[in-house]
């Protein structure tokens, strides 16, 4: 196989050395150079960048095994995108059937024998491969051998030159999609014994190490990116919560709480002066804001709560009556006497346990868990825009930079990944996704918009969610041919609008770049990367109707930079195989800044590379 695309067109420093490593190998070396400092270099994003990639379906869209005109298109295709990551997960039927106490492996079926060579041919080309299953089946996830079974895949894999860098275990543990329902303590000992089997089986960690917990995120945007949330179940019963805080000469406080309901009133406090005797507090009620969860059918509530002028007072207490409805608390900031508390309730150091009268769970999320478990080697997610369900499409990168502060600090050096991202597609009443949205000519502005955000909250890589569809799913950058000969249009294997934004974007901006977040105008989103040679990429996404400017003052020194530029509801400038093309040329001075203008509803890439 040829060298990876990008190793050509964007070297590492000592390319020669870096392009001659394994993939895991790879990450390595780019991991272990330190992260720039935010502090040193004012709008400098705390990454280890590896870029922008997808998820692929590595069945053929035709036939049983891959034909040399399917397999040709792709390869074409993904070559121009050149990808920073890529996820291959496989389905246990394709090489594994039997039971908990055994069964019979087969390396020899066309659909392991297609997704080894999926596999096989990222690996040649050095790009960094996440896998793992999809599912489990009928087998017990706990039961070592089902860690048994992962374990032998990855070895053949390995063995036969297609070891993916991460392998993340089962697809959405935390997911109950009616068929599983597994806890953390699950995900635990399955992940424990996945260690232990890798090890037993002779798995090369240096070659493909353990990565998680791949667990489904979109929730964590009713916590505004707070994965350690502490929560009060929903009871219809007596079951009142309560959590308290200790400052003395107590004076102010905030707090976020999230309940499921926009007329609640079960929130109260107390204060107290010894944390025997309680008196009420009279909190102004606020407005309920709605908010975004995850949830396809409703959403969470946000009330800020806020007292000044308090007297007398030493620890307050938070309390929950017994309510139908969940609550949780995102942050508690207050202030006493030379005394300032800020709780973000990532964990319970900060809240006065010994006086929790209640049932509060303090538990957390399982990715941030699973950062702190020591039993994997990167952090792995799925994190989807909930902005085809009406939220703000700039709730992301708080969010994610947020949530991201957490992992860091939990696990640091680790990569941060998010190995599938995307927008959330509606379902109908029976559970059915509609992914037309993949074929409309705003999807490449809210897919342009989406990494950027992730970019700047400080993800070390992205994979979109997908390639080239999957069966019962348009999700893709092309379709994957007439398998449905009443829909054409959404099965054409035509690229589709949003493949210009981000193959732009995941060729513009590849592994090792050095992210910045410049300052935004409002309904704009602006990145900037320099690149591993030297060279820089600028991203404006627009999404507003009407054009803006933005000033760059990353750079210094005059630039050569190709423009490209694609606006919603505007044929783009592409080439006969349809791969972008600029549509113009741009050398300016950016010592002490430089003006860049993007179009209404419009990306404008500006890269030094051609």
């Amino acid at each position: 196989m040829r060298p990876r695309p990008s190793a050509r067109r964007f070297p590492p420093p000592a390319a020669a050395a870096y392009t001659a490593l394994p993939a895991a190998a790879l990450l390595a070396a780019l991991l272990a150079v330190p992260a720039p400092s935010a502090a040193a270099s004012g709008d400098v994003v705390n990454s280890h960048w590896i870029g922008l990639g997808y998820n692929q379906n590595p069945q053929p869209p035709t036939g049983t095994t891959w034909n040399s005109a399917d397999w040709d298109r792709m390869v074409s295709r993904t070559d121009w995108i050149e990808p920073g990551l890529v996820r291959v997960n496989l389905n246990l039927p394709w090489f594994w059937t039997g039971d908990d106490s055994g069964g019979t492996y087969d390396f020899t079926s066309d659909a392991y024998l297609n997704a080894e060579k999926v596999i096989r041919h990222y690996v040649d080309e050095g790009v960094p491969v996440v896998s793992g299953l999809f599912g489990v089946g009928t087998l017990t996830y706990t039961a070592p051998n089902t860690a048994a079974i992962q374990a032998t895949v990855v070895k053949h894999l390995q063995d036969d030159g297609a070891a993916p860098t991460y392998w993340a275990g089962i697809n959405e543990p935390n997911v109950d999609n009616g068929v599983k329902s597994y806890s953390y303590a699950d995900w635990q000992t399955a992940t424990t014994n996945l260690v232990a089997a890798f090890g037993a089986a002779g798995v090369d960690p240096g070659r493909t190490a353990v990565s998680g917990a791949d667990t489904a995120e979109a929730g964590v945007s009713a916590y505004l990116g707070d994965l350690g949330h502490q929560t009060a179940p929903a009871c219809r019963s007596s079951c009142d919560s309560s959590l308290v805080w200790k400052a003395a000469g107590l004076s102010t406080f905030t707090t976020r709480v999230f309940a499921a309901d926009g007329g609640d009133s079960a929130v109260t406090f107390q204060t107290s002066p010894d944390g025997v005797t309680w008196r009420d507090l009279t909190v102004a009620a606020p407005t309920p804001v709605p908010t975004v969860t995850g949830k396809n059918g409703g959403g969470m509530w946000e009330y800020t709560y806020t007292a000044s002028g308090i007297t007398n007072a030493k620890y307050l207490r938070l309390s929950v009556a017994s309510s139908p409805y969940e609550h949780s608390v995102g942050s508690m900031d207050l202030t006493g006497t030379g005394t300032a508390v800020s709780d973000p309730l990532d964990d319970l150091t900060r809240t006065q346990t010994a006086l929790d009268t209640g049932t509060w769970s303090s538990g957390v999320d399982w990715w941030l868990r699973s950062a702190r478990s020591g039993l994997v080697s990167a952090s792995d997610a799925h994190f989807y825009s909930q902005e085809l369900y009406g939220a703000a499409p700039d709730y992301v990168e708080p969010v994610l930079a947020e949530a991201v502060s957490q992992i860091r600090a939990a696990a640091p050096g680790a990569p941060v990944l998010l190995s599938e991202t995307g927008m959330k597609a509606l379902e109908d009443a029976d559970g059915n996704k509609d992914y037309d949205f993949a074929l409309d000519t705003v999807q490449p502005l809210r897919m342009a918009d989406l990494a950027v955000q992730e970019a700047r909250a400080g993800v070390d890589g992205a994979a979109a969610w997908c390639l080239d569809g999957y069966p019962a799913g348009w999700c893709g950058m092309w379709g994957r041919g007439d398998d449905d000969p009443g829909t054409v249009s959404a099965h054409s294997t035509a690229l589709r609008p949003w493949f210009y934004t981000w193959s732009l974007m995941s060729r513009g901006l590849p592994g090792g770049s050095v992210v910045h977040a410049p300052a935004e105008p409002a309904g704009v989103r602006v990145l900037a990367a320099q690149l591993p040679t030297g060279g820089w990429t600028f991203v404006l996404v627009n999404r507003t109707g009407t054009a803006q400017s933005v000033r760059l003052t990353e750079p210094t020194g005059t630039i050569a930079l190709a423009k490209y530029v694609y606006s919603s509801g505007s044929r783009p400038a592409t080439d006969a195989d349809g791969f972008p093309v600029p549509v113009g040329t741009l050398t300016a001075d950016f010592t002490g800044g430089h003006n860049l203008t993007v179009g209404g509803d419009s990306v404008a890439v500006f890269t030094t590379s051609p």
